[in-house]
């Protein structure tokens, strides 16, 4: 592990050099983790890359921890109680350079403004420089891989067990209760819980991108789940629509608030959908840009009469984050590379009636890209 994590810092200095900075700070525990393999959310520490040391600031609480995690043999820990700007700034007293950046976009406008006062008091200025670790992590090594593809297992296992459940069992649940048992699953095949809060929205509350899950108890009609794990700090994603039939709901004596005209609806952007992700999947290799792959999806879905219906990117890098660079969106000019992972997730929502997202993470490969999910994703129909 020291190797490859020596290897980013290596990496991370030479961006640094190309950039004339030779002291930098990062603070976002994702990436803390990426460069050193300490992690504790919202821990408050901060990692301190210069051109030839590397500091690790964390707190009392965190100090036994970081000693037994940290993976970078020349790394310095340093513990604070109460003022850790104090102890970051006696870092630098010794150190002759004047420039000194910090990924502002990852800590309060406050805690950026109190160290660079502190540091000024030396002659040294913080500037901000943003993103330079997450541009890192875009790309995944072997290892990075396995523990993503892991964790999608984990994942996949868990919808299935969702997708065997027939309507009589899936409306004793409430949309939280399905919520929990889906991570409980999750949990017991090794995961760590949940890399995001769940997405189980019934009926009409599915055309709800980000719906909150609510003590609706779950009845006919559409059913989507947006839902993803962690396992060993990487995360999965995964999102499915389904439709729930009991006593010949699609029907006229359905009991569903969405009416039988309604269902035809669904059915048709279903598959208008299934075959704009399809065609994005089969167009994903390294080379094209993220909004080219976006545009393929999307022009697909306007053809169809329901651009308008189709408002967020198709969608975004994973890896320590769920949400993390690049966005595959028709505002990101970024170009795929080999070994990134993304995902790709249309979708098209009604208001009053439902929605329909098919979501799925791959690989981004040489000559297409590899999809790490088995849970089928044809027009399903549970009764």
């Amino acid at each position: 592990m020291e190797e490859y994590l020596s290897e980013r810092i290596d990496k991370l200095r030479k961006k640094l050099c190309e950039k004339n900075i030779k002291g930098f700070l990062i603070f976002k525990d994702e990436n803390i983790f990426y460069l050193t393999g300490f992690y504790s959310k919202d821990s408050g520490s901060i990692l301190t890359v210069t051109d030839k040391e590397i500091y690790l600031l964390v707190h009392f609480i965190y100090y036994e921890q970081a000693k037994k995690t940290v993976s970078i043999s020349n790394l310095n820990i340093i513990q604070f109680i109460a003022d850790r700007t104090k102890e970051l700034a006696s870092i630098f007293e010794n150190f002759s350079y004047k420039i000194i950046a910090a990924e502002g976009n990852n800590t309060s406008y406050e805690n950026f403004t109190k160290i660079s006062k502190a540091i000024k008091k030396q002659g040294k200025k913080l500037k901000n420089l943003s993103g330079i670790v997450e541009e890192l992590r875009t790309v995944k090594n072997e290892s990075e891989i396995l523990k993503i593809q892991n964790c999608c297992s984990i994942t996949d296992k868990a919808v299935q067990k969702f997708l065997e459940m027939d309507i009589a069992k899936l409306k004793n649940y409430t949309e939280i209760e399905l919520s929990h048992y889906i991570e409980n699953e999750m949990v017991k095949m090794n995961s760590t819980g949940r890399s995001f809060d769940f997405v189980v929205a019934n009926d009409a509350s599915s055309s709800l991108p980000h719906y909150d899950a609510s003590h609706k108890k779950i009845d006919g009609g559409v059913l989507l789940i947006d839902v993803g794990c962690k396992y060993e700090n990487y995360c999965s994603d995964i999102t499915r629509t389904v439709f729930l039939d009991e006593n010949g709901y699609l029907k006229k004596n359905g009991s569903s608030s969405i009416n039988p005209k309604n269902i035809i609806k669904m059915k048709e952007i279903y598959d208008i959908v299934l075959q704009a992700q399809l065609k994005a999947m089969e167009s994903c290799k390294a080379g094209i840009a993220s909004k080219e792959l976006d545009g393929i999806a999307r022009n697909y879905i306007e053809q169809k009469g329901y651009g308008k219906n189709f408002g967020h990117g198709l969608g975004h890098g994973i890896g320590l984050e769920v949400h993390e660079t690049p966005k595959i969106s028709f505002s990101d000019d970024t170009v795929l590379e080999e070994n990134m992972v993304i995902t790709i997730e249309p979708g098209i929502y009604l208001e009053g009636i439902g929605g329909v997202r098919i979501e799925d993470m791959v690989i981004v490969k040489k000559n297409g890209c590899i999809n790490l999910y088995r849970s089928p994703k044809l027009f399903t129909v549970i009764n």
